[in-house]
């Protein structure tokens, strides 16, 4: 066999051999991205896990309601449909209330609170500054605080020098936090709104501009959990809120903060079932609902449901979701989306 001959078979062989090669791979490619745009659109059914046994029946708060009749118009007139479990996240409480305390006192330092505390009641305890006439209230068995100054009364808030734009109010609102510790992840690339008020006859009312207001709230919502927002019991307010001044004493910026941030871990969760759409509706037929905003009319139309997390109001280790029904006029009613399930 002559070289020639050889070198011939032998770049054949490279030839072929490559297209083979490169149609092999092409061909996997293919199989593979098939298959997982499959997988995709099929998954693989896996059941609730609910591996935290039989939950507790969310608590709303007690509110008054009024019999109403429900219609349903929902977009493109079909009933949304969810999948058949959600996850439910544990919150974590502080394992020891002296400790907690401990830190809830070197946080009050930090806003410069640095007499000793009174308690109010089991597990709140009230800082205060007299110097500059503000109090700081904070609940060690869940890590919320409230600092409150009696802004409707001081009339030198009434005329700022200059109104914070949004972005300057977001930043003071996010600066105060950061200086005691209070910024979470969560918080800090959460979704931010900024409203302005205005203080008028000593009550806090909304303005329609910021040209009119002498105040701004800065609302800090937290990022969304598995594509679910957190919702509180407060239609329009997030659980961490900050009231920003015009005012050109450094003292007087920050009016009040209203705060809690639940100690959610994101990888502890498990899975229970929920209610169908269909079940959430009937449940709100009936009555069992919570009434986040309600109204005067007696016939509402529902226009949009989804579902949410529902930001604790007692002390709970769990977040559960529940459904959200907005109607006309701003009505919103909330249905616990955990089977068998009921509002209390």
């Amino acid at each position: 066999m002559s070289l020639t001959y050889t070198a011939h078979i032998s770049r054949k062989i490279i030839k072929y051999g490559g297209i083979g090669i490169i149609s092999f791979v092409i061909l996997w490619s293919t199989v593979t991205t098939g298959y997982k745009i499959y997988r995709t659109a099929h998954p693989i059914y896996v059941a609730p896990t609910k591996r935290y046994g039989v939950l507790p029946n969310v608590i709303f708060p007690d509110k008054e309601k009024t019999k109403k009749s429900f219609s349903f118009e929902f977009a493109n007139d079909t009933t949304p449909e969810f999948s058949d479990q959600a996850r439910v996240y544990i919150i974590y409480r502080p394992n020891s209330s002296f400790l907690a305390l401990e830190n809830d006192r070197k946080t009050a330092r930090k806003f410069g609170f640095t007499s000793d505390p009174i308690e109010s009641k089991t597990g709140v305890y009230e800082f205060s500054n007299s110097e500059l006439n503000k109090t700081l209230t904070m609940n060690v068995l869940d890590g919320s605080f409230e600092l409150t100054y009696p802004y409707t009364k001081d009339q030198l808030l009434l005329n700022p020098t200059k109104m914070p734009s949004k972005a300057e109010a977001i930043e003071t609102a996010s600066s105060f936090l950061e200086n005691g510790d209070k910024l979470s992840a969560d918080l800090e690339n959460g979704r931010k709104e900024v409203n302005y008020w205005k203080i008028e006859n000593e009550i806090l009312k909304a303005a329609n501009s910021q040209a009119e207001a002498n105040v701004a709230r800065v609302d800090f919502y937290r990022s969304d959990l598995n594509n679910l927002s957190i919702i509180s019991k407060d239609v329009g307010q997030a659980s961490v809120s900050v009231l920003v001044s015009g005012s050109d004493v450094a003292d007087k910026r920050i009016l009040k903060v209203e705060f809690k941030d639940l100690n959610i871990d994101n990888e502890s969760f498990s899975t229970y079932p929920i209610k169908t759409t269909k079940e959430a509706i009937a449940d709100l037929n009936a009555g069992n609902y919570w009434p986040a905003a309600d109204i005067t009319d007696s016939n509402v139309i529902i226009r949009k449901v989804y579902l949410a997390y529902f930001e604790p109001v007692t002390l709970t280790n769990y977040l559960q979701p529940i459904f959200v029904f907005e109607g006309d006029n701003n009505f919103m009613a909330y249905v616990p989306a955990i089977a068998n399930s009921s509002s209390e």
